[in-house]
């Protein structure tokens, strides 16, 4: 059989399927077979080859946009990535909301009953590769926007099979300090974001520096999407999606370069925690398997979180929540609104500060310092008086536009069938305990059978003596190892 006249749309269809096609759903090694059969084989048999290609290109987890730009940033060495881990981590540390440092000595003291894991160690050296692609905002009738992410791979004799990580970045107040501009020295604001860089930093450090490969999206409104579009701020669709169109793009590109995802994890802190959950729901809803999950400090049901720090504040609290009302206020009517909705909820005296918090408009530090000191005057007469006054009952906040928001915004309400190990600090300021188990203790009642222990794949951790940043530090070190077992 004479086979020439098919080789130029076999070429086409090489090219097509290695652009297009996700590790997870085809190996690129099964490519070859299907070409060859094409060629090879009866019309018939050629008919049920690009038959088969075309349902697997049909899954909603293989599409794969066309113009996503990879591009090589730098090697970190090992050395580097021990930095990371070690001295970088005390610096983390030494700014907690927990009185953490001696002031006599600059040591570390760590509250009553946490102990702090020694220091992880790395063992190859990474490759950090920016990427800039396309996503969508469902909240916004699937506006197409360009967002940036990060992809890390370990520096291996042999990486033909990695596992991947994909990891959820937290809160972070400068739209730079995230994955893609982690290991970079400036960004294009001009101000520094290595303190709010370090999680992602250490992630990589963690997983990539020892055989993972680890990928981390910057999320819309932020990294290469700053001042072009709103933060999707603990916003359930925006934050998916641009999580599951880097994960599409990346096994893409895997593939591309001979590399199969061996398994995939995903794990995330704090808001990071929250859009992992999410992201998990999602991949199982497509029928991608996850091999397992972890979350730290995860506040998955926002309303809940809110409602508290609102209706019963605790001393503990922390100094932070004002800006945390900020983001999601403006995060809700910029996603969904109505238009207005921040306006019917925040109080006129703080209305104008927390919408230049949201834009990031203010003028240096010293502006934001004064925001966030005036709001805590505020807020020592009662949390309360951040709110318009029809607002001030945990009845009509529930039923504004802006609590029906947090409460469609939720993390845990899913069925999960992953794995997943969520750790929350017993000392947490930003988590309550209660809030930190809420999705383990949903998934027992949504089983509701005296084995529900045994069958539910969510299990919430306790961190005694954890802060905010502890539950991340103990967390993710006890994630690593859980899983370097299931790799």
């Amino acid at each position: 059989m004479d086979t020439k006249k098919y080789q130029p749309g076999l070429k086409r269809l090489r090219r097509y399927l290695e652009c297009q096609v996700a590790v997870n759903t085809m190996s690129f090694y099964t490519f070859p077979m299907l070409l060859s059969a094409y060629a090879h084989s009866s019309s018939a048999s050629r008919s049920m080859a690009v038959a088969l290609t075309l349902g697997m290109l049909a899954s909603p987890t293989t599409a794969l946009a066309d113009n996503a730009q990879f591009k090589f940033l730098k090697t970190v060495p090992v050395a580097e990535l021990n930095q990371i881990l070690n001295q970088e981590r005390t610096e983390f540390l030494q700014t907690d909301e927990f009185p953490l440092v001696d002031e006599k000595t600059g040591s570390l003291v760590m509250p009553p009953g946490y102990a702090l894991p020694a220091p992880a160690k790395a063992s190859n050296a990474v490759d950090l590769y920016s990427v800039v692609y396309d996503t969508t905002v469902p909240e916004r009738n699937n506006q197409r926007v360009r967002v940036s992410g990060l992809l890390a791979l370990p520096r291996l004799n042999s990486r033909s099979r990695v596992p991947l990580m994909a990891y959820q970045h937290g809160t972070v107040y400068n739209t730079y300090g995230v994955p893609s501009y982690a290991f970079q020295a400036s960004s294009p604001a001009g101000t520094s974001h290595r303190n709010e860089s370090w999680e992602g930093r250490y992630m990589v450090a963690l997983f990539a520096g020892n055989g993972y490969a680890v990928m981390a999206a910057d999320l819309v409104g932020m990294g290469a999407d700053t001042g072009r579009n709103p933060e999707g701020y603990m916003i359930k669709g925006v934050s998916t999606q641009a999580n599951l169109d880097l994960y599409r793009n990346v096994v893409g590109y895997l593939a591309k370069n001979r590399i199969q995802a061996s398994h995939l994890f995903l794990g995330g802190w704090s808001q990071g925690g929250f859009n992992t959950t999410s992201f998990l729901e999602r991949l199982e809803s497509e029928g991608v398997k996850v091999r397992a999950a972890f979350t730290a400090a995860a506040p998955n049901d926002v309303l809940a979180a809110v409602n508290a720090g609102i209706f019963h504040p605790l001393p503990s609290d922390t100094k932070y929540f004002a800006p945390f009302l900020a983001q999601t206020a403006f995060a809700c009517e910029a996603h969904g609104g109505p238009k207005g909705l921040a306006r019917q909820t925040l109080a006129p005296k703080v209305y104008d500060g927390m919408k230049s918090f949201y834009e990031r408009t203010y003028k240096g530090w010293d502006e934001l310092s004064g925001l966030m000191d005036g709001w805590r005057k505020i807020e020592s007469q009662g949390r309360t008086g951040l709110l318009n006054e029809p607002l001030r009952n945990p009845a009509t906040f529930a039923a504004s536009a802006y609590g029906q928001c947090l409460a469609r915004n939720e993390g845990y309400r899913w069925n999960f069938q992953t794995n997943l190990r969520m750790y929350y600090g017993s000392l947490d300021p930003i988590l309550r305990p209660t809030i930190g188990r809420l999705a383990a203790d949903y998934q027992l009642a949504a089983i509701g059978t005296p084995d529900a222990s045994a069958q539910s794949k969510v299990v919430a951790i306790p961190v005694e003596g954890g802060t905010h940043r502890l539950a991340f530090i103990t967390g993710s070190v006890a994630a690593k190892a859980w899983m370097d077992q299931l790799r």
